[in-house]
């Protein structure tokens, strides 16, 4: 008999059948230059090996082994990263310098600092090698053609997103100027609320100030393959319609914040439904954020209703959005999620998926952010992300732990 799945197992399973309906975007051609942050639409292949020629590893002096016995070896010449190999004459040793081509017929670079460099009349400096010859072995600080990737190796997949490292990659092992990439993810963002205004205004005590809208559109810019476009709207089902329905034209994906609960100004279902999308789950077994909604338009874009609370908004998007935004925008999902050891002062356990905020104390232990529920700005602010911890179980101990940034 097959053991009921867990509560974990259960959201899991709801947000493969997700994405798998889920139409990632079209790609596009960029100069390198414009590439870094952007998703990957094709393989990399090396165009030429790494290193492309035999190199030294040190600064030094390439000789043959058989010329070690002779004592005193005049140098020719002097060879620079970037300059054409050369010959090695018979007898006689090169200066160089980490990452230069290794001349022909050297098999071995001599460090510097085991030489000793002498005046010599004859052709300026002579060495004397000062370790033994019987020490010395064949390809001794030599890195050889392709011993880091070979001709055609595949260097970075299709779907990986170019941060800086990958770009260094980029830069050494793709042949031409441009690149093909996924183009960039248009997501709408509908923030709901008669009660919302924009930061910077006159505010009155019973309003309450948009933190939803900067942060999805600071996190959407921060990935570097999403452009937000914002919109406020009140929670009036007609406008709440329209402004999705125009997202749903112009966008690849919208989250909506607020409106998905039980409340009476509550409209998000019933917009995505005459909008014409299909409801795929409404309320995940989580906190915070249980009325989560996810939809999808008949051609493949995500629609994902956010609870209105602010600390639910952050943590739904970056545990569900991100990586279902992700795929949408060609990418591989990732959660970027690692394990960590947490510390909480309570022995308090949830049946369901409990999301708390963290932080990190002056030691760089993980411990609980005090927080008075989910919409404790003054909490989010200051977490630096939240660990999920499993249904019946306390805090303390090792947990996934997913940062913000």
């Amino acid at each position: 008999m097959n053991a009921k799945p867990s509560i974990q197992d259960e959201i899991e399973s709801v947000l493969k059948s997700f994405m798998s309906k889920v139409r990632s975007v079209g790609t596009e051609q960029v100069p390198l230059s414009e590439a870094c942050g952007r998703i990957l639409a094709s393989p990399l292949y090396s165009f030429r090996p790494s290193p492309s020629i035999d190199v030294s590893a040190m600064d030094g002096y390439a000789v043959r082994i058989s010329d070690l016995d002779a004592g005193e070896i005049p140098v020719a010449s002097t060879l620079a990263a970037g300059m054409p190999p050369t010959t090695l004459p018979s007898g006689f040793a090169v200066k160089i310098f980490t990452g230069a081509a290794v001349p022909e017929d050297a098999d071995i670079v001599i460090r510097r600092e085991d030489c000793q460099e002498l005046p010599n009349p004859r052709v300026t400096t002579s060495i004397r090698v000062k370790i033994a010859p019987s020490d010395c072995q064949r390809g001794q600080n030599i890195r050889r053609r392709g011993e880091n990737a070979p001709l055609g190796a595949e260097i970075l997949s299709a779907g990986c997103c170019l941060g800086p490292n990958a770009m260094a990659g980029v830069a050494t092992f793709q042949e031409g100027a441009q690149l093909s990439v996924f183009r960039r993810l248009r997501v709408g963002v509908i923030n709901t609320g008669d009660e919302l205004l924009p930061p910077g205004v006159p505010i009155e005590p019973w309003q309450i100030r948009d933190s939803n809208g900067p942060f999805l559109t600071s996190a959407l810019l921060k990935t570097g393959w999403a452009e937000p476009v914002v919109e406020r709207v009140q929670d009036s089902l007609e406008q709440i319609r329209l402004a999705l329905s125009e997202k749903i034209e112009s966008c690849d994906a919208i989250l909506l914040t607020g409106g998905v609960s039980m409340g009476d100004s509550d409209h998000v279902p019933e917009a995505i439904r005459q909008a014409g999308a299909e409801i795929l789950f409404h309320k995940l077994p989580i906190r915070p954020g249980k009325p989560i909604l996810g939809a999808i338009t008949e051609d493949g874009k995500p629609i994902l209703g956010l609870p209105g609370n602010p600390v639910s908004v952050a943590v739904t998007f970056r545990r569900f959005a991100y990586s279902i935004l992700q795929q949408a925008g060609g990418g591989r999902p990732s959660l970027g999620a690692m394990s960590v050891s947490v510390q909480a002062d309570d022995d308090k356990t949830l049946p369901l998926v409990w999301f708390r905020l963290v932080s990190q104390n002056d030691r760089g232990a993980f411990v609980v952010e005090p927080s008075k529920g989910s919409g404790d700005i003054a909490s989010l602010a200051t977490s630096i992300g939240f660990v999920e911890i499993p249904p019946g179980e306390p805090t303390t101990g090792t947990r996934l732990f997913y940062p913000w940034n």
